[in-house]
């Protein structure tokens, strides 16, 4: 294919992006670091080899709208493997150190926008605030803040590229960067340069890319780092912080828990044969063993706090007696009851520990908690004694808070979702079926006859699995994590587990097969009204899933005396529904999945409303755009009038978990922002006055465009025989689908087709090659074949709430491509005529699509409404233009057939450099 990188059209386009390229705080920030890492360099390899990264980021400062590449590209071209590598590696630094110039000066790419959104409260506090200035009813925000129940969930999908060796250093580095803010004596900011240059030296030593694929094991122990060093405590600091506006109105002793930590760490299975049942109890032992050593910590403060002497107050008999029993006889604390009670807890809850750990209680020993609640009646029994004799004052939020974490995090810390794909379900089940009744062809049944024959075995108390049976590998694995988490719920208390979530769930019987199935291990029982210790959450993914989603959940709801099988709340009965943006993004494109997310939240909050029951909102979304990714107010906020009813869980994935929980000032803002998005959210929902659609002049103007997107979609990523291959030739899939960043594989099969790759390698793909186009293609089209123009699709997005945030969520995509870029890529396709026809369609479509964007916001240059987030992207291109150079020459040369093994280094590190810049994965 011939090389079109050079079009006046690319080069265009690629200045649509509004640009003044930084703010003072980031230049200076940028020169220290890159100046630290050139000086690293020096000091390390000599200066020959830094005078070789300076010529090439020279030769790369000219790329930024120019029409010839030349230059860059020869000296690329000129380089040796080794030499290739070590220049990835330092130009992959650069994009990292960047991304933390810019986190230090107080800008994330994905952070809340204030100035596009100044009125939105940002923490629950605000929230309260601002709903009480509106004139909403006391009683009425009462019920709507005891209703929240917001939870991230961390996940372990294969989004993170960097090694946590390379996290720590970075978090260093971020550390430091953020004392020099202030302004500090000539010697004290000269030792933390010193210091800053040992870090980014030490980081350039640190190898960037990981030889061997991580297990389920690395993967907990990476998330729970980042629990560890910033979520909990940042949790702690928010339930602290609430302590006036929260408490103080709705009451100090049952205080909501708003803020919940959901995980799928070790309980995922779905197509990843690395989790067992000892995976998932090995997850749940290391968070127990994380929160017990916090709330060791907490209990020392408090013991330190509370030398109240008996000569100077009076307690309560309780406390007494929880003095009497912690068996603490020092003759130093005698007169001090409250610190013999703490003590007394701390011994239990190390107790407890040993038990979970399956170690022997010791002589003497107190005895292990048998369950959260007696955690906190003992804290409150400190609490109370304090009110009693002290007043609301002396209890102070560090008890307070350490209650409401207690009530909150109990025992387990995260509670883990168990998930597996009904496929899987399906043939676990006709084999118990067939071993208990032979003849019972359930592989051959429909929907219907595997409906009754579910419930008949429900309806009695009888196993179907016997223990002189021999399995299958598959149902044996199966059955052993259901066992695994049975002894779990025993070990860590109710709240350890959360949701059994049904991947690929096409109909009734697949949302009743988990319930006979953890029958077989005691997490479910039968007889006139069977229940489930697990609450069974459907997840809905493609576009036709999403469409069939309503009349799943109508039939399900239909059931009789099935009530336990679901869950519930303070309020009542709740089911969970989970929509997933990935999939149906990669099935019908960008606008069919946001529009048919929303349609199907809507027709699910009716039917959920029709049958008497609430609805809790499960959002699987990546960080990318393609993926449903974006500011997380904008998604909360977005949903149709009526359906937040308070309960709200979202998938955190990879890279996102530690771009937005880092550190503990962005997990305080993030997980208080989520809690104030979710109570205007609900708040908007009991306005409504029940679940609402769209006007119906609005919604036959969707339906039209969606149904003209999700066509130019399908048409160009599914229908083209030729496109297929153009994927695989002109993106980094294959070298992305050799990756070590994650234990899960990148596709459910071995095949190459679209259909079977996970939507994580495919949105990482086009991200790679700077097209993005699942966060964009089909729309501009859509619109078009629909009839509608800027001004009526602006009239629209004022009608339907998901649509404004989709476009300005599709605007960044816009931004982050480059067409001038992505014809490199396109080059390297092997079938030039068929390459050539479909780039230059993508090519046609970004254009319209970004006409159409600035036409409907009245912009002149992409994002100019958003300055901050315009610079952000002007200067991640600067900073990963050149590896983009640098991956197509060696993507070239693997194209030609040079040595493979020799060039996957080097590939490796460019892909590596990409995803720090642009701050996204999948």
């Amino acid at each position: 294919m011939a090389d079109s990188s050079s079009s006046p059209q690319d080069a265009a386009l690629s200045l649509r992006v509004s640009s003044p390229l930084t703010t003072r705080n980031v230049r200076d920030n940028i020169r220290l670091l890159g100046g630290l890492l050139d000086e690293a360099i020096g000091y390390l390899d000599g200066d020959e080899a830094r005078r070789t990264v300076e010529a090439a980021r020279r030769a790369a400062e000219g790329l930024e709208g120019s029409a010839d590449p030349g230059g860059v590209d020869r000296l690329f071209a000129a380089l040796s493997i080794p030499q290739a590598e070590f220049l990835g590696r330092a130009l992959a630094l650069h994009a990292s150190l960047a991304d933390i110039a810019e986190d230090v000066a107080g800008r994330r790419l994905y952070a809340e926008d204030e100035a596009r959104a100044p009125e939105r409260p940002r923490t629950l506090a605000a929230a309260i605030k601002a709903l009480e200035a509106r004139g909403v009813d006391p009683a009425e925000l009462k019920r709507a803040v005891d209703s929240l129940h917001v939870s991230p969930v961390l996940t372990a999908h294969p989004t993170e590229m960097r090694r946590r060796s390379v996290v720590d250093r970075e978090v260093e580095i971020t550390r430091l960067m953020a004392l020099r803010r202030h302004h500090l004596p000539r010697d004290l900011d000269e030792r933390i340069r010193a210091e800053l240059f040992r870090e980014v030296a030490l980081l350039w030593r640190t190898r960037l890319t990981r030889p061997e694929r991580i297990t389920v094991a690395d993967e907990v122990r990476n998330v729970l780092e980042i629990v560890r060093r910033s979520i909990l405590p940042a949790l702690s600091e928010v339930y602290e912080g609430w302590g006036d506006v929260v408490r103080g109105r709705f009451g100090e002793a049952n205080a909501p828990c708003v803020l919940t930590l959901g995980s799928w760490l070790g309980g995922d299975r779905d197509g990843h044969p690395g989790v067992t049942g000892e995976t998932l109890l090995a997850a749940l032992l290391a968070q127990a063993q994380l929160l017990f050593a916090h709330y060791a910590v907490e209990l020392r403060r408090l013991h330190s706090e509370l030398a109240l002497s008996l000569r100077l107050t009076s307690v309560t008999p309780e406390l007494i007696a929880l003095a009497e029993a912690s068996g603490e006889q020092s003759v130093h604390r005698q007169d001090e009851p409250y610190r013999r009670a703490v003590k007394g807890i701390e011994q239990r809850l190390a107790a407890t520990l040993k038990q979970m750990q399956g170690e022997g209680r010791g002589v003497g020993a107190l005895a292990p908690y048998g369950g959260p609640a007696e955690l906190i009646a003992d804290l409150e029994t400190i609490r109370a004694s304090l009110l009693a004799h002290g007043g609301e004052r002396l209890v102070g939020g560090r008890l307070t808070a350490l209650m409401q974490l207690a009530r909150c995090c109990g025992l387990h810390l995260l509670t883990i979702d168990l998930r597996q794909n009904a496929d899987v379900h399906e043939r676990t089940l006709a084999e118990l079926f067939e071993r208990a009744s032979p003849g019972v062809d359930f592989m051959g049944m429909d929907d219907a006859a595997r409906t009754r024959l579910l419930l008949a075995e429900l309806a009695n108390e009888r196993p179907l699995r016997s223990p002189f049976a021999d399995y299958s590998e598959e149902t044996t694995r199966e059955l052993a994590i259901l066992d695994a988490a049975a002894r779990a719920l025993a070990l860590y208390g109710p709240k350890a587990l959360g949701a059994y979530i049904i991947s690929k769930c096409a109909c009734v019987s697949d949302m009743l097969a988990p319930a006979v199935l953890m029958k077989q291990a005691g997490l479910a029982w039968g007889g006139p009204a069977p229940r489930s210790a697990l609450p069974i959450t459907p997840l809905f993914e493609t576009i036709a899933d999403l469409e069939a989603a309503p009349a799943i959940m109508r039939a399900w709801l239909a059931l009789k005396d099935t009530a336990g099988l679901r869950g519930a709340s303070a309020e009542g009965a709740v089911q969970e529904a989970m929509l997933g943006y990935s999939d149906s993004n990669k099935d019908g494109g960008f606008l069919a999945s946001r529009r048919g997310a929303a349609e199907a939240w809507a027709a699910l909050a009716k039917e959920a409303d029709r049958a008497g029951v609430g609805l809790q909102l499960f959002h699987g979304r990546g960080g990318s755009i393609g993926r449903g990714g974006g500011p997380t107010s904008d998604l909360v906020l977005a949903q149709p009038a009526g359906v937040v009813q308070g309960r709200i869980r979202l998938t955190e994935q990879g890279e996102m978990i530690s771009r937005l929980y880092g550190d503990i000032p962005a997990a305080r803002r993030n997980l208080d922002g989520l809690a104030a998005s979710a109570l205007m959210a609900t708040e908007q929902a009991v306005g409504a006055g029940g679940p609402q659609v769209a006007d119906a002049g609005a919604e036959a103007e969707l339906t039209a465009l969606s149904k003209h997107a999700f066509a130019a979609y399908r048409a160009l990523v599914y229908d083209d025989p030729a496109f297929e291959d153009f994927f695989w030739s002109a993106t980094p899939i294959a070298e992305i689908v050799g990756l070590k960043i994650g234990s899960r594989p990148a596709s459910r099969t071995q095949s190459r087709r679209i259909e079977d790759l996970r939507a994580i390698p495919w949105v990482f793909s086009w991200s790679q090659a700077r097209i993005m186009l699942p966060g964009w293609f089909g729309l501009a089209s859509g619109a078009r074949q629909a009839g509608l123009n800027a001004a009526s699709l602006r009239d629209l997005s004022g009608r339907v709430a998901f649509l404004k945030p989709a476009l300005a969520a599709m605007e960044v995509a816009l931004a982050q491509a480059d067409m001038a870029v992505a014809a490199r890529y396109a080059a390297l396709a092997d079938d030039c005529p068929a390459a050539e026809r479909i780039f230059e369609a993508i090519r046609a479509e970004h254009s319209l699509a970004t006409e159409l964007a600035l036409a409907v916001r009245g912009g002149e240059a992409l994002l100019d409404d958003r300055p901050e987030l315009a610079q952000s992207v002007a200067l991640s291109r600067r900073m990963i233009d050149p590896l983009n150079h640098l991956q197509v020459e060696l993507l070239g040369r693997l194209r030609r057939g040079e040595d493979a093994d020799a060039l996957r280094g080097a590939l490796q590190l460019t892909i590596n450099g990409v995803a720090a810049g642009l701050r996204s994965t999948g």
